[in-house]
């Protein structure tokens, strides 16, 4: 071999040695920098059972013509798979139904206005403890003892699906007695004064036709008696209470509850009747008033003022205090128990500001007498 030839296959193994060295880098570069593809043996996966990614559950929402506000019927709704199924059902409840679901007749006290307005939900000792930001105003008609009724059946029956779940306490906000008065309910659990104070505020709401009412003192007047002092609302602003017209409610405890046995206004002073007199149609009236325009509305009720049988007006004094007197005509019932409220209504709304409330009792319808034959 000549020296020219061997400087050739030298040159030529360099050449080679560099070539390798260079592919060798180019690879560790792109192995640093790009993901390895995928291999022709990677399996397919199989499909996931629907089970395993979700949560099936119902809702109960009401259906048809409105008639007994705690018959709800359950909807089923599927949601994200999840153990906190107390909680997952309350978020499907409040939105209310879909639109398919309206059009097949289901109602809702929630819609909405009222979705995503749950904070927080927690069972303990078998009680459900669900607590809302304050959807009061998206649910003008709670209030009422049917509205009421309707919006605890659908939150109640809804909880109660899990068997975990025996009872159930709502709050706004964190606070309980918030939430139950707004549904002129006692909190539970809240011992023997918040029960009055519902009672007497339930009485000026669903008897005495008061819209928003707002509870002040309460005092124990006696063994088994008190008082609650209670205000309207202000005309523009029903967060407000009208402390300048109160009406005082009286209480009576019967057994384990409290009941309601007259109002006083001292706008609205009564003379007649008296509480517990025996009434018949037309029923003698009388007393002194300092009200608007001097016009005192007076109402007949029967039983816990569930029906009204009679109403008229009497006219006191709209500067100062003067007497009124009159005869209110109604239906009479043949016997049984009653009311005659006295009340002034707002000048900026009409709504009733003050009650004096009169229980009486009816007299009954006498019988005809009979016909003698000749």
């Amino acid at each position: 071999m000549t020296r020219r030839t061997r400087i050739v296959i030298a040159a030529t193994a360099a050449v080679l040695v560099v070539a390798a060295l260079v592919a060798v880098v180019i690879t560790t570069r792109r192995d640093r920098s790009e993901p390895a593809a995928p291999t022709s043996t990677t399996a397919t996966p199989a499909p996931s059972s629907p089970s395993r990614e979700t949560t099936n559950l119902v809702v109960y929402f009401h259906r048809g013509a409105p008639g007994d506000p705690r018959e709800v019927v359950a909807v089923p709704r599927s949601v994200p798979k999840t153990a906190a199924v107390a909680t997952a059902a309350l978020n499907a409840l409040l939105p209310g139904p879909t639109e398919a679901e309206r059009g097949t007749g289901h109602w809702s006290m929630f819609g909405p206005g009222t979705a995503r307005s749950l904070r927080s939900v927690r069972v303990a000792d078998g009680v459900a403890y669900a607590d809302f930001q304050d959807f009061r105003a998206a649910v003008p008609n709670a209030s009422s003892s049917f509205g009421s009724a309707a919006l605890l059946a659908e939150l109640d029956t809804t909880l109660k699906q899990f068997p975990t779940v025996k009872s159930t306490v709502y709050s706004f906000g964190g606070d309980v007695p918030a939430f139950y008065h707004w549904l002129q309910l006692p909190a539970p659990g809240l011992g023997d004064e918040a029960d009055a104070v519902a009672q007497a505020r339930l009485f000026l709401v669903q008897v005495a036709g008061m819209g928003v009412v707002f509870g002040g003192p309460f005092r124990r007047t006696g063994n088994g008696q008190a008082e609650l002092t209670c205000y309207p609302a202000h005309p523009d602003d029903d967060t407000r209470p009208v402390t300048t017209l109160p009406t005082v409610v009286s209480l009576q405890r019967s057994g384990d509850r409290w009941v309601v046995t007259g109002t006083r206004a001292e706008a609205i002073q009564v003379d007649a009747p008296k509480g517990g007199d025996v009434v018949r149609s037309p029923v003698a009236v009388s007393g002194k008033a300092h009200v608007f325009e001097g016009t005192v509305s007076v109402r007949v009720l029967t039983g816990k003022g569930a029906v009204e049988i009679g109403r008229g007006f009497v006219t006191g004094g709209g500067d100062v205090p003067r007497p009124f007197s009159g005869r209110i005509g109604f239906a009479q019932p043949n016997g049984g128990d009653g009311w005659v409220l006295f009340q002034e209504e707002s000048a900026a709304n009409g709504d009733i500001v003050l009650t004096t409330a009169v229980p009486v009792r009816f007299a009954g319808v006498p019988e005809p007498s009979a016909t003698v034959q000749s």
